[in-house]
């Protein structure tokens, strides 16, 4: 009896573990629980809504198997985007120090596969390619997901009264459907723009030619800046690094929108 009185008391103190091989993939679309706690405790969760996984504060130290929490990346992506292979996450450092190959790494935060020096070592079973088209057909494609998809050409939509958005590859851009343009059950299809951005905007190349809106629930807000195209100026807005239209400082907002020296720096807050 105290043997296992012993034993209970030790599991309990270590706290719930997150086995992945026995934990459920319907996790991955629940909604993260704050908690009761007061606390500030950064774990993973998966965002269903921009198809990655992000950082949350939670208010408790632990969670349970049953809740969209993750302690790691890592953990969060080997359950919730299994469709992609492990290693089109791993960072890769590039050697700039001696003359070396050009090779491709895909980089999961921006959804585009990179050209880098490598330096020649063994690249099976890394996150390193000989082309683009190899790292795309591994990585990015499954990555993708419902953004990859094309909508259906008809003549006439049964959903005359809704409209829709879209991530076009071709254009490389959310837009409205035109009238023949349907969808066809395969997730690219939005009711509203700023949806079609949250989930896709990450594979967008030009960033200033987005919305600005933050693309996950920011584990920590802080000042930001995103390029208005209306305006042509760099607006200040609270955000985070989420891969979207979201600068560090107002001075590379403009220098990377506009192509101009930061003579101008930001326009009007937005809170």
């Amino acid at each position: 009896m105290l043997l296992k009185i012993v034993l209970i008391f030790a599991i309990a103190a270590k706290g719930p573990a997150y086995c992945i091989g026995k934990r459920q993939k319907v996790v991955c679309f629940l909604d993260p629980k704050e908690g009761q706690g007061r606390g500030h405790f950064k774990e993973w969760y998966y965002d269903k809504r921009a198809g990655r996984c992000s950082q949350f504060v939670f208010g408790d130290a632990d969670g349970s198997p049953d809740e969209n929490r993750f302690k790691s990346e890592s953990e969060c992506n080997a359950l919730c985007r299994g469709e992609v292979p492990g290693l089109c996450f791993e960072a890769v450092k590039p050697n700039t120090k001696t003359r070396n190959s050009k090779k491709w790494t895909y980089k999961s935060s921006s959804g585009q596969c990179v050209e880098i020096q490598w330096n020649g070592a063994v690249t099976v079973g890394k996150n390193i390619f000989d082309s683009r088209h190899d790292c795309e057909q591994k990585c990015k494609i499954p990555d993708l997901g419902p953004c990859g998809k094309s909508v259906t050409i008809q003549y006439y939509c049964r959903q005359t009264d809704d409209q829709w958005y879209f991530y076009d590859n071709k254009t490389d851009s959310c837009r409205l459907m035109e009238p023949y343009e349907c969808p066809n059950g395969g997730g690219n299809a939005f009711p509203y723009f700023y949806r079609c951005n949250q989930r896709c905007g990450r594979f967008i190349k030009d960033k200033c030619k987005m919305p600005i809106q933050n693309m996950t629930t920011c584990a920590t807000l802080e000042p930001r800046f995103g390029y208005n195209q209306d305006t042509k100026m760099c607006e200040e807005f609270l955000g985070c690094d989420d891969g979207g239209n979201s600068f560090p400082t107002a001075k590379q907002c403009w220098e990377t929108c506009t192509k101009k020296s930061a003579k101008s720096l930001c326009g009007t807050s937005r809170h």
